[in-house]
C-alpha cells in the first residue's frame, strides 16, 4: 500500500499519540461520515482478535454526529469534544477540521492527559484533513446529518 504525503504525516502523528501514554489502545482519524481514513493500534494482534477499526470509526462517527445534533436541539452549537465511558474503557472523540479524532483507552487512563494530547494535535490534524479530504465529502456529510435531525427522526 502506498501512502500520500498527508497520509504519512497523519500516520506519524497517530503513532506518536498511541505511544505517548499507557492505556491507549487505538487512535483513529475518521471523516464526518464515519469512514476510517487512518488508524493506529498499540498492538499488532488487534485485527486477529476481531476488533474492526472500520466498525469503531463508523459507529464513532454516527455517535459524534448524533451528539452534535443533540447540541443543536439544546442550543449549545457545534460539538467539539465527546467522551463515552464504558465499564471497561473509554472513547474520546474530538472534531478536527473535516473529520474526527477518536482515541480508545483503558478505563484507568489519565483523562486530563488524553484531552491535552488531543488538543495539542487537533490543529495539525485538522490542517492535514482539510487539505486531504475533498469538497465532495461535504455533500455526503450533509446527508448523514440529515438522518439525525430532530425533525426527521420521527419519520423513520
Amino acid at each position: 500500500m502506498s501512502f500520500t504525503e498527508d497520509e504519512l504525516r497523519l500516520k506519524k502523528i497517530l503513532n506518536g499519540i498511541i505511544n505517548s501514554t499507557p492505556g491507549l489502545k487505538y487512535a483513529l482519524v475518521i471523516d464526518d461520515t464515519g469512514i476510517t481514513i487512518l488508524s493506529q493500534s498499540k498492538f499488532t494482534f488487534a485485527e486477529r482478535d476481531g476488533v474492526s477499526v472500520e466498525k469503531i470509526g463508523a459507529i464513532g462517527g454516527a455517535v459524534f454526529i448524533a451528539g452534535e445534533e443533540q447540541g443543536y436541539i439544546l442550543g449549545y452549537g457545534d460539538i467539539s469534544f465527546q467522551i463515552t465511558e464504558y465499564f471497561e474503557g473509554m472513547i474520546f472523540s474530538m472534531k478536527v477540521g473535516k473529520g474526527v479524532l477518536c482515541l480508545t483507552t483503558d478505563k484507568k487512563v489519565q483523562t486530563g492527559f488524553i484531552i491535552a494530547l488531543m488538543k495539542k494535535w487537533a490543529p495539525k490534524i485538522a490542517l492535514i484533513l482539510n487539505r486531504y479530504l475533498q469538497d465532495e465529502q461535504g455533500e455526503i456529510s450533509k446527508e448523514i446529518k440529515e438522518m439525525f435531525r430532530s425533525d426527521t427522526v420521527g419519520m423513520l
